[in-house]
């Protein structure tokens, strides 16, 4: 029987894209299987307008490091624009255009309140190395801060104690028993105090490339100090528990299998879809009940934000408390100015910023203030809009 693979426009367009991908490959890009099916997913759902279109959409499924650029850009002259030598186009200041040669610049948003500018529902599928932890002095110290930062809840099972509330009479009657009926001792009983489950969410779009590993490993040190109590979630486009994938002692064994497990990293943003869809499975939606819940994310949601500040609001009822710790606010001029985070913020127990160990440290060290006092605080410290502006 014929060949017939390259029968027709279609047949050839689609060879030398699979020619592309392969010369990526030998060039030393190594991209996911998944990923290079996107890209022709995404093309034959919605081709390119022109050369630029084809350029970014390749770039953005297929390339995860920023230093693999150059190769990137070298293959695809070759196969796209004919190997083109033209010098690159320059910026006003006299940087290059990330563009690449000969193609002008993404379009500019255009910023209004609330659009998320840096987020994206681009779902991509994959893993990323997430590096090796250097700095194991800030591992120690937040490993040891979270024991002391945690809240406590009196346990459901009476224990023996000096001071209880309540006498032990079963133990009375076992004792006055062997003696005759005499009561010799009396024990009380209590409940005694343990920490309350903590629940963390990470954030791991695209938007938060660059805090995504330090993220991850403020996750890592939680589960490491009450491993019993702590549960690890990370969301993009998709859910995923990590909590058995992270529970690994050494920090960069517990990334490594994180990164195998995690497929949507550096993806697209979906906050709302992902947490509604881990509030609306039961075994879930009951970690967070009477939990301190973390959620670690810039909040820059894309489209809709109702379904995320719905999520958020329901998050904050279930839970002890709900905090929300964001780069973005490691700013001084940092507002809440956006649509999502505006209106999710008195649903908020604590809006604090981390973006990487040494913020953590702070926040974590933070958290025993920020417990003992009113719920639903974050909006009395942190006004949506800067003071005097207008409304």
């Amino acid at each position: 029987m014929p060949d017939t693979r390259s029968a027709g426009p279609a047949g050839l367009a689609a060879d030398h894209l699979w020619g592309f991908l392969v010369a990526l490959r030998e060039a030393g890009l190594r991209t996911a299987p998944a990923k290079r099916a996107d890209l022709l997913r995404v093309i034959a759902e919605s081709p390119p307008s022109g050369m630029a279109a084809l350029y970014w959409s390749a770039r953005i499924i297929l390339l995860q490091d920023v230093a693999d650029l150059p190769a990137f850009d070298r293959v695809f002259d070759a196969w796209f624009r004919g190997a083109r030598t033209d010098p690159p186009v320059l910026r006003d200041d006299g940087t290059p255009s990330l563009g690449g040669p000969g193609e002008e610049e993404p379009p500019e948003h255009e910023a209004r309140p609330g659009d998320g500018t840096e987020a994206s529902a681009l779902r991509t599928y994959g893993t990323r190395d997430l590096g090796r932890t250097r700095e194991r002095t800030l591992m120690r110290a937040l490993e040891a801060a979270w024991p002391a930062a945690l809240p406590v809840t009196p346990s459901r099972r009476r224990r023996p104690s000096r001071s209880g509330d309540r006498l032990d009479v079963r133990h009375a009657w076992r004792r006055a028993h062997r003696h005759d009926g005499e009561i010799i001792d009396l024990r009380r009983l209590a409940r005694p105090r343990r920490p309350r489950r903590l629940l963390i969410l990470a954030d791991v779009s695209g938007s938060l490339r660059q805090h995504t590993p330090d993220l991850l490993r403020v996750a890592h040190t939680a589960l490491r100090a009450a491993p019993a109590r702590t549960e690890v979630f990370t969301f993009g486009t998709r859910l995923t528990r990590i909590t058995a994938a992270l529970s690994h002692p050494h920090a960069d064994q517990a990334l490594r299998s994180v990164s195998e497990l995690v497929t949507d990293a550096d993806g697209g943003t979906a906050i709302g879809a992902s947490l509604h869809r881990f509030l609306a499975d039961p075994r879930f939606a009951a970690l967070a009940r009477g939990a301190l819940v973390i959620v670690l994310s810039d909040g820059l949601e894309r489209g809709d934000p109702g379904p995320m500040v719905r999520a958020t609001a329901r998050l904050s009822r279930l839970g002890h408390r709900l905090v929300w710790w964001s780069p973005l606010a490691c700013s001084p001029t940092y507002r809440p100015a956006t649509r999502a985070m505006s209106a999710q913020l008195p649903s908020l127990d604590h809006l604090g910023g981390v973006r990487d160990l040494a913020t953590a440290l702070a926040e974590v060290r933070r958290l025993p203030a920020v417990l003992s006092g009113r719920r639903r605080a974050a909006a009395r410290h942190w006004p949506a809009t800067p003071p005097g502006a207008p409304r």
